[in-house]
């Protein structure tokens, strides 16, 4: 009777493993949805094409934006780290996604703003806007 019992376990757990492979497999773990406060995000994980803009900004308690690697999108998780490609040059760099933005209602085209450091080693500063290839990388 407890040969049955154990064998009977083992049926179990090897029937909820195969069906969240199944599951799995047929899932598009590509996409995944978060929320930021009470609003949600579907975020893309593979890449994103664009444009991106610059900004810099200092806060009251002194941090800046210039020197730092970062930017601001609404595509990928905050904190996670992105690779922003110049299409046109070819030219790349690595930035921490530290805000959400650029606004949609304001420049629906726009899919990240880049720290003006982060936008000085793809482009000239005096270009305002390039168009862009976004990759998450974790």
């Amino acid at each position: 009777m407890l040969r049955n019992k154990q064998t009977s376990k083992w049926s179990l757990l090897i029937l909820i493993l195969w069906s969240v492979c199944i599951g799995l497999k047929f899932a598009d773990l590509s996409k995944f949805e978060y929320k930021m406060g009470n609003i949600p995000f579907v975020v893309d994980k593979h890449q994103k094409r664009g444009v991106a803009s610059y900004y810099d900004y200092i806060l009251p308690s002194g941090w800046s934006s210039k020197g730092h690697f970062v930017c601001a999108t609404r595509d990928f998780i905050r904190y996670s780290y992105v690779k922003v490609i110049n299409i046109d040059t070819g030219q790349e760099v690595i930035c921490k996604v530290t805000d959400y933005g650029p606004d949609e209602s304001i420049h629906p085209d726009r899919i990240i703003d880049l720290s003006s450091t982060a936008f000085k080693t793809l482009a000239p500063l005096k270009l305002g806007v390039i168009n862009v290839k976004v990759k998450q990388l974790n």
